[in-house]
Formats: C-alpha cells, structure tokens, sequence
C-alpha cells in the first residue's frame, strides 16, 4: 500500500471490532524512529551527550508513547494536567516549556525539580526569588511574537542571575518550525553564540524542535530530517569553540518521531458526489486541525480501500475535496483536492497516513460527532484498543441531571 508499517496492519480487524474513523499507531515505527537519531548519534560520536525529549502535546495519548520509557527518552510538558497523566502511566523524565504563566504554575513545576524554560524576565525573576532549584529559559532567536525572552533581554537575564549568585542550567532557542537539515545547522551558530557569550557555564543547551518532515514524500527515508550531517555539523561546531565535554545537547523532535507512526482509518459514506461545483468524497470523518494540513496548506498521502480494504489501484479517475460529516463550510478532512481512483464507492475506505503528530489530539469533532477510536499496534504486530470511541451521548459526559444553584 505504502511502503510502510501500515502494509502489514490488520486493518479488517481493527475495522470490525473497532470501527471508523479510527487512529492507529505503530509502536515498531515509533522504536525506528527513536533509533534513528540514536544511531545518527553515535555515528557523530555524541551519543554520550545527547538526551531527546518527545513534546506530549502533539500525540498525548501515553499509550502510544509508552515505548520512550524503555529507550530512555523523555518527554516535554506543557501544562499541570500533562504531569498529572503522564506520571499516572509511569513516565518520570520530564522537561517543561509551558509558556508564560502564572506565578502559581512557577512554583508547581519549580517544586517538581524539572527543568523548565521561562519565557519572559518577570518569570525568571520570579523563580530566582522563590528559589527554584533549576532556572532555565527559552529563547526566540527570532524575535517573533511566540513565547521567548528575546535576543535584546539576555543581558538582563545575566544581571538577574548575577544578583541571586545562580547559573543558568539550561536554555533552549525557538528557531521557528519545518526547518531544512541546512537551516537546522545555521542555528547551530547561534545557539552557541549565546552559549559563548552569555551563559558559558550552562549544563546542557536545548536545539529544541523545527527539524522538517516532508508530508508529501512516500519514501520513509525522504520523509525524515538528516540527523546524520546534522549531528556531525553540531559535534564540529561544538569542538571549534571547546564546548566543554560535560555540556549535553537536548532535542525536542516532534513532527520527525510522531508523524509516520500514526494513519487514519475513514469509511466512505456515498458514491463519489459530483455536483457544479467539486466532486466530492463524503467520509465519516470530520476535520483534523493539524499544522500540516490546514494550518500550513499541506497534503498528506492517501490511499483509498475497496470494502476488503485492499487498495484501489486505477489510472482513471478524478480530483475532489475530501468531505466531513457535518453540514459546516469547511468541515474537510484535508485541504485542496485529492486524486481518487475509479471504483471508489459507498464501500469504499480511506486511509491518511502520516497523522502520528497532532493526530487525535488535534481532530476536530464538530458539532455532535463523538471522538473517534484510537488503536495500537505493538512492536510483535497485535492491535490494542487504547481509545475509546465516543458514543451517542459524550458531547454531554459532564451534563449534570439538574442544574445546580451556586452559593454566594
């Protein structure tokens, strides 16, 4: 079908027992994935020095993610909520980038003891004044309106950190997103230039994430970032300036870990709709929110099943916009239109690959149509339940019988 993982997929199975739409996730992809940068690692003679760190934000389901543990990868937070579910399924190897916050959620992550990255120099003073045991900050190198102490404020932090008599442990730079293996070493450069010139005596430098995955490619190896000459450019880079040897070197690679682990699996509802103004395939699916598609125009690869779910393989056929359940404007599953073979009917199935990141988390449900179904498929090749599907009533799961009067 693909290439790919989702060639050996028992998709009858998880169909009939699960049903559509449905997400499903390879843990033997996700394993890959990881070992690749490992690898690119090793072969950069870095690996002693390298720690990853998978954003929980973009695929929160820690089911899916559960094979970090064994690697001895961790995962980046965003929010209190995250902690509390990812410690309930045994993660402990955390870093925090949340964004401006309140002084409250300051002190819940300084009493953690996890790094986190502060955005602006009123939360780096407040952690110095509450003494925080670890004070790290986030950096837009880009001087963007995203979340990140900008370029012209890091004398200030070094004043800050002076007056308390504390090092910086940590800091990570925004270089913005989907950058190119090239555009990824040129921010090499200027991590270390910060490192050199104000905070020298770090423990580690986060390059954080923005390393690319091209959607559009069919090839697992044209998909994923070049972590090789990557990781050779930042080791040389790294030795021409005496980076001292105890320094370790963070990444938080999403999009190029997540992507390619997760498809979803859709039914088609009618036969092709074809009216004056688009043809039209009609899914039980609803639009997914993800930056890859609409956000950012991209499409994703799909492959359309017949009812046995063998793919349709035809020469003839046409474009046409990839339709929702609901009667809302824009509710497309994608963006633009999509190739559909002839033979493509109400029996029809498709699948979307490489949906692994802002996948479920970011599906939209509009309107009354429940969540849909998540599955995983472990590293022997047996599919497991981890999601639920909504039923007929969850839109209204905290719907309380009466209403409740509020004391003054």
């Amino acid at each position: 079908m693909a290439g790919s993982w989702i060639d050996s997929a028992d998709l009858r199975l998880i169909r009939d027992q699960v049903g559509t739409p449905v997400f499903i996730y390879s843990e033997a992809q996700l394993v890959r994935n990881v070992n690749r940068i490992k690898s690119a690692a090793a072969a950069a003679g870095i690996d002693n020095r390298l720690e990853l760190y998978i954003p929980f934000f973009p695929n929160s389901n820690p089911h899916v993610l559960g094979s970090l543990r064994d690697l001895g990868v961790g995962l980046l937070l965003q929010l209190p909520g995250e902690h509390a579910i990812a410690t309930q399924f045994r993660f402990d190897k955390f870093i925090v980038s949340p964004g401006h916050v309140s002084d409250d959620e300051i002190a819940f992550w300084a009493k953690t003891g996890h790094p986190t990255f502060l955005s602006s120099l009123d939360e780096v003073a407040y952690a110095l004044r509450i003494g925080a045991p670890s004070i790290s900050a986030r950096i837009d190198s880009l001087d963007s309106g995203k979340p990140g102490i900008k370029l012209g404020e890091l004398p200030r932090v070094v004043e800050l950190l002076r007056q308390y008599e504390r090092n910086l442990d940590c800091f990570e730079v925004y270089c913005g997103s989907g950058n190119s293996r090239d555009d990824m070493i040129r921010v090499i450069g200027t991590m270390f230039s910060i490192f050199t010139e104000y905070f020298p005596h770090v423990r580690s430098v986060n390059f954080a994430g923005g390393h690319g995955f091209s959607y559009g490619e069919w090839d697992e190896s044209a998909k994923h970032f070049d972590w090789h000459e990557y990781l050779r450019a930042l080791r040389e880079t790294a030795e021409k300036i005496s980076v001292p040897e105890h320094v370790k070197f963070m990444f938080e690679p999403a999009r190029d870990v997540l992507a390619d682990v997760g498809a979803l699996l859709l039914s088609v509802k009618r036969d092709l709709v074809t009216n004056p103004i688009y043809n039209l395939v009609a899914t039980d699916g609803s639009r997914m929110l993800m930056p890859s598609a609409q956000l950012r125009d991209r499409h994703h690869n799909v492959v359309f099943l017949d009812s046995e779910l063998n793919e349709i393989r035809s020469a003839d056929g046409c474009n046409a916009v990839l339709r929702g359940r609901t009667i809302l404007r824009n509710d497309y599953i994608l963006p633009g239109e999509y190739w559909v073979p002839d033979g493509v009917d109400a029996n029809s199935h498709m699948v979307i690959l490489d949906v692994g990141a802002y996948c479920a988390t970011q599906h939209m449900e509009f309107l009354n149509v429940p969540p849909p179904a998540e599955a995983l498929i472990d590293a022997e090749g047996n599919a497991h339940l981890i999601t639920a599907r909504g039923d007929d009533l969850d839109k209204w799961r905290h719907l309380l019988a009466s209403k409740k009067e509020l004391a003054r």
